[in-house]
């Protein structure tokens, strides 16, 4: 988008515009770290809460939670208004980011908060993330709820439920069964206990290695490959798409 070009916004979300990569480093008129961190131990639950801006949560060693982010806005006001906050609850923590609420005005508004998380192991981890890229490294994270951007979970050590609206989704070596569930966007899974994709409206899906099952419940549209397969296989429902299954020890059930 030209640097000339302006937007008007007025809407009780962030304005986030398509830009190349990179301009928000050049668009990027405020910004300041933001950092809080806080005690997990006892706790039955962690929530992450991200929203306009990449997340990265991570594993950590001892019992402190720790969120670290830069916050990048538009205006002086818009930074003030973002913020990063950990409160505990009961015996749930949780750590979210704070934006600002109904921006308006005329050119590019936008408020955005990069996060990276620190996640102590033990309790179960629920993420939810509004826009930008997330990506889960060894921790174990039960549900992930994404609006927008690309997923990448490696090592993740129970069972993960996603539902996804759009982006790519990509599970390395999860240790636990895979549910997902997702709009838009390509699904690729390399190791994983069980695998079950309740519904694909579009894109490819690519399962290899999983030690289990795979049960593909719904898939709209898109090719699909499964292969390595320690269990049995079964494709319920396939609009349109290529099925290719290999290396399956058990039975293999797909449309005729």
């Amino acid at each position: 988008m030209p640097a000339t070009m302006f937007v008007r916004c007025s809407a009780l979300a962030l304005c986030l515009v398509a830009t190349p990569a990179g301009a928000w480093e050049l668009d990027c008129r405020h910004a300041a770290d933001r950092e809080v961190s806080i005690d997990t131990a006892g706790a039955d639950r962690i929530e992450v809460v991200g929203r306009a801006g990449d997340l990265d949560v991570r594993t950590a060693a001892g019992t402190t939670l720790v969120a670290r982010g830069r916050a990048c806005a538009s205006s002086v006001e818009y930074l003030a208004q973002t913020q990063l906050r950990a409160v505990r609850e009961g015996r749930t923590v949780k750590v979210f980011v704070q934006v600002p609420e109904g921006m308006k005005g005329i050119g590019l508004l936008y408020a955005t908060l990069d996060l990276v998380v620190s996640v102590p192991a033990g309790p179960p981890v629920e993420v939810t993330d509004t826009s930008g890229d997330t990506t889960i490294t060894g921790v174990n994270v039960t549900k992930l709820t994404d609006s927008s951007g690309d997923v990448v979970a490696r090592g993740v050590t129970g069972n993960l439920e996603i539902n996804d609206s759009s982006g790519d989704i990509r599970i390395e070596q999860a240790a636990g069964t895979v549910t997902i569930v997702d709009s838009s966007g390509d699904i690729v899974i390399r190791g994983a206990g069980n695998v079950v994709v309740r519904s694909d409206s579009s894109g490819d899906v690519d399962v290899a290695q999983v030690a289990g099952d795979v049960r593909i419940e719904n898939d709209s549209s898109g090719d699909i490959s499964i292969a390595d397969v320690g269990r049995n296989v079964a494709v319920l429902a396939d609009t349109s798409g290529s099925v290719h299954v290999s290396g399956v020890k058990g039975t293999v059930s797909v449309p005729q």
